[in-house]
């Protein structure tokens, strides 16, 4: 990770808060992938800011989605402040032992509140960047220690070398669980496609909240295909993987880092064939599933995106009557 130390200009600022952006990005989504990599329930630890006894993954997620709220918080403020918010990703790696993987958070937890830290404001220069930048580093200090209790926790239970979840071989010829790894990454380049539009349009609420509200169902649409994939003997893939004669998988681009689309007909026009090509393959997919409970989640997912295409379809059409719009 690129460090900034010292904040004087708006460029300055704008540079830290894009730096911190790519790695908010890319834990987002490795958090979520470590976490599906490992039993739920299974893990338990005493959390040392709730007080309470947590299962590991279930926190994990959590923490996942945190991350994913500071990089929209972000990205809004980069933009408010005329710059362009990157959707690069710092690199995303996966081990094939679940310790291993939560040293590598708290790793990076530590990391990055040192980033959010050690930047010196001039003083006066950006007092209410310089205030969010020292509250989000709070949160990462709230992970780190959640983190650490985790580790804690299997270190006491013996579970050191406890591994995580691994693709059935015989899934690879299973085409309902090919098609639902195609539909998790469709879901998740959508996630961050309504994002990046929340940002474009975050100085008017009435487009930027409909979108968003779209992009929170994607990101919980990934969450539950994710647990689907485990039910169905499959773990979540990370995109564009090396793996090396350890198993450990690296990535230097799980996500797109472009998404198509730059004013309010274009980014709509975009986003109707994405959510009727989505759609399209919920259907195949549910025509495929015989277990019921995974029949109904899917099929909770489709009515949801039938309702994103019917939303994007009027506002599009809406767009379209009014002159000057942009």
């Amino acid at each position: 990770m690129e460090e900034i130390k010292t904040i004087k200009t708006q460029e300055d600022a704008i540079k830290l808060l894009n730096i911190a952006l790519e790695h908010e990005w890319a834990v987002s989504f490795e958090y979520t992938i470590h976490a599906y990599s490992m039993p739920k329930a299974k893990f338990f630890y005493e959390d040392p800011i709730m007080k309470h006894r947590t299962d590991a993954r279930a926190q994990t997620i959590q923490i996942g989605i945190d991350e994913m709220y500071h990089a929209l918080q972000l990205g809004i403020i980069i933009a408010q402040m005329g710059g362009i918010p990157s959707f690069k990703t710092d690199q995303v790696m996966r081990y094939p032992k679940i310790m291993d993987n939560l040293k590598r958070d708290k790793m990076t937890e530590d990391m990055v509140t040192d980033l959010y830290q050690s930047a010196e404001f001039e003083e006066g220069a950006f007092p209410k960047i310089e205030n969010m930048v020292w509250n989000i580093s709070y949160d990462e200090v709230r992970h780190s220690r959640q983190f650490e209790a985790m580790m804690a926790a299997m270190k006491k239970e013996g579970a050191e070398e406890a591994l995580c979840f691994q693709s059935r071989p015989e899934n690879r010829e299973k085409e309902e669980v090919q098609l639902l790894h195609e539909i998790t990454r469709s879901e998740n380049a959508l996630l961050h496609q309504y994002l990046k539009y929340v940002l474009l349009f975050s100085e008017h609420q009435d487009l930027s909240q409909r979108l968003f509200k779209n992009s929170i169902d994607h990101m919980r649409h990934w969450d539950k295909n994710s647990g689907l994939l485990i039910k169905m003997g499959d773990v979540i893939q990370i995109e564009n993987t090396v793996k090396d004669k350890n198993g450990v998988e690296t990535s230097q681009s799980p996500m797109p880092a472009a998404y198509p689309g730059e004013d309010r007909l274009t980014v709509l026009e975009t986003l109707i064939p994405a959510e009727e090509e989505l759609i399209a393959k919920y259907e195949k997919l549910i025509s495929l599933v015989e277990e019921k409970e995974i029949k109904e989640q899917l099929e909770l997912h489709l009515a949801l995106n039938q309702e994103h295409l019917f939303t994007d379809e009027w506002l599009l059409k809406n767009a379209k009557k009014i002159k000057g719009l942009k």
